[in-house]
């Protein structure tokens, strides 16, 4: 496809801050896995490519920069759950990668190079319609997009801002439609300006990089229910509460760093109520995004759909409400106990929707596949490099892992992965994992009691994997089939 004439892409604000957040210095070669080292582990080679052009340099248009974020008191903050993003002691410079030492670069992964031009593409052409108020909302929107296509940008990052955007283009669509109700095309205007704001924000660099890719997923995940928002045969009220929990959970989202909308930079410092607070919103945000993965499947069944959609705008409401910096003490407290009682009333709805969807069985390798893939986008890093220590190839331990990016079914036979990630020094590389010790391994990082509330959906291929375990190899994997108790 051919490449999108810059000169629209770079006219946008913030070019150069944005690649500092999604980038991390240094270039990737491209590698295949394929060999085994003397201790049984996987081993893998690796072939170099070309670089790629240089940054853009700033705009004399770049907006006021979000302020940095606060140092809450750590002793405020409840117990972190390892399988949480950290939280602790956040950067406020751009990140960098102590092994990214490699000064060779490549493009992105060829799939990902696609979505881009794609995304790209989609954008471009709906801006040529959109309303004048969007025209600039659309030029940032595109800037993120060319933004992530470094090579040094997490591949998990770089396809959550692509799935977005492609989410985002369904709306713009719909602006651009004279058949759209006139309130509606003023909702989605609504929704586009906000979502691209949120994206721009979660992206800043002061951000801390776990964080940061659980944030672009829960803004993917949450846009997903635009193509529904927009479908003129969704019903009244389902459409409406599908609107209040992108608006409740965006907005959370981007008031954790930068404080409400219109707010000054001294009120900005201030996080709410501290770290306990701010631990809250983060555990919350990842479950809410998990609603939306099940309800715009198509499979959920709509009572189950509409059941999850009031529930969600419940939970959400209550997390915009903690995360606001104007909220009350007293009021903060109320919202916190109110929203632990209806998040798990949540999760218990989130697995009745989905375990009420019609799927077909997948095979082994398929299963374990998707299910890997989703731990994987939903899990951070450290969690998994600490929980899979074991099981890596021999030179991604010496090299250093940056990024597990997905799995796909391996052509060596069903009981085997290939397993894709990005090393340290941006090496996009890949190697054949065994089903039974991975799938095991990640069961135990992810408990069947937050299945659904991290991986949505997907969580019904993971109870397949467990269940080809179990009856095939004898194998439990972890609790992943125990039943809820509701």
């Amino acid at each position: 496809m051919a490449k999108i004439s810059r000169q629209h892409i770079f006219h946008a604000a913030s070019a150069s801050f944005l690649a500092a957040a999604l980038a991390l210095p240094t270039g990737l070669t491209i590698a295949a896995a394929d060999s085994r080292s003397p201790n049984g582990r996987h081993d893998g080679t690796s072939v170099q490519s070309t670089d790629p052009p240089p940054s853009p340099p700033p705009t004399p248009s770049e907006p006021k920069k979000p302020a940095t974020p606060p140092s809450s008191p750590p002793d405020s903050a409840p117990s972190p759950d390892p399988t949480q993003p950290s939280t602790s002691s956040p950067d406020t410079t751009a990140p960098t990668d102590p092994g990214d030492t490699d000064g060779q670069k490549s493009d992105p992964p060829p799939e990902q190079k696609e979505d881009i031009d794609q995304a790209t593409t989609a954008l471009t052409e709906e801006k040529e319609h959109v309303p004048e108020e969007l025209t600039s909302t659309v030029e940032t929107l595109i800037t993120i997009i060319d933004m992530v296509e470094d090579p040094r940008t997490l591949p998990q990052d770089r396809q959550g801002v692509t799935e977005s955007a492609k989410n985002l283009s369904t709306a713009l669509a719909a602006i651009n439609d004279p058949r759209t109700p006139p309130e509606l095309r003023q909702e989605l205007t609504a929704m586009v300006k906000q979502v691209t704001a949120t994206l721009k924000v979660v992206s800043d660099p002061r951000v801390p990089a776990e964080e940061r890719s659980m944030l672009i997923l829960v803004v993917a995940r949450t846009t997903s229910t635009l193509d529904m928002i927009c479908d003129p045969e969704t019903p009244r009220t389902l459409r409406d509460r599908m609107i209040a929990i992108m608006k409740d959970t965006t907005d959370a989202a981007e008031n954790g760093w930068t404080g409400p909308r219109g707010s000054s930079a001294d009120e900005s410092q201030n996080f709410p109520a501290g770290e306990g607070s701010r631990q809250t919103a983060l555990n919350t945000l990842l479950p809410v995004s998990s609603s939306s993965d099940i309800m715009h499947d198509r499979k959920t069944p709509p009572a189950d759909r509409e059941q999850l959609a009031k529930i969600t705008q419940e939970v959400s409401a209550l997390l915009k409400k903690i995360s606001d910096p104007r909220t009350s003490d007293k009021e903060r407290s109320e919202a916190t106990k109110e929203l632990g009682e209806k998040s798990t009333r949540m999760r218990e709805q989130q697995e009745r929707a989905a375990t009420a969807q019609e799927r077909p069985k997948e095979s082994l390798g398929k299963a374990a596949a998707l299910c890997t893939s989703a731990i994987f986008e939903s899990t951070p890093e450290s969690a998994l490099r600490s929980g899979l220590k074991k099981l890596v190839p021999a030179r991604w331990e010496d090299e250093g892992i940056k990024d597990f990016w997905k799995a796909k079914a391996s052509e060596k036979g069903n009981d085997m992965l290939d397993v894709l990630a990005q090393l340290r020094n941006n090496e996009h590389t890949q190697g054949p994992f065994d089903v039974i010790p991975l799938i095991t391994e990640l069961a135990d990082l992810v408990p069947h009691d937050r299945l659904f509330g991290s991986l949505g959906a997907s969580a019904l291929y993971c109870e397949q994997t467990a269940t080809y375990l179990d009856e095939e190899f004898g194998v439990t994997a972890g609790t992943w089939l125990t039943e809820s108790s509701e």
